[in-house]
């Protein structure tokens, strides 16, 4: 019997681009996104150093006084 399914992940964040890698080992999974870039608040740029390019992770993109 055939187990695998077709699972929709919207607004991948970094937690549920995660999710979404698992889940992919068994099943097919389609990611749904209105921005131009995955991850959500996370963010990466690369760094020249040197004439070579490193990418480095700068946290999340959000500051608010609350959290």
């Amino acid at each position: 019997m055939d187990t695998a399914r077709r699972i929709a992940v919207v607004g991948p964040g970094i937690s549920r681009l995660a999710t979404a890698w698992l889940l992919s080992q068994r099943h097919t999974v389609t990611l749904y996104e209105d921005e131009n870039s995955l991850g959500g608040h996370s963010n990466t740029v690369d760094v020249t150093l040197d004439g070579t390019s490193h990418p480095v992770d700068t946290g999340f993109r959000v500051y608010n006084t609350r959290t």
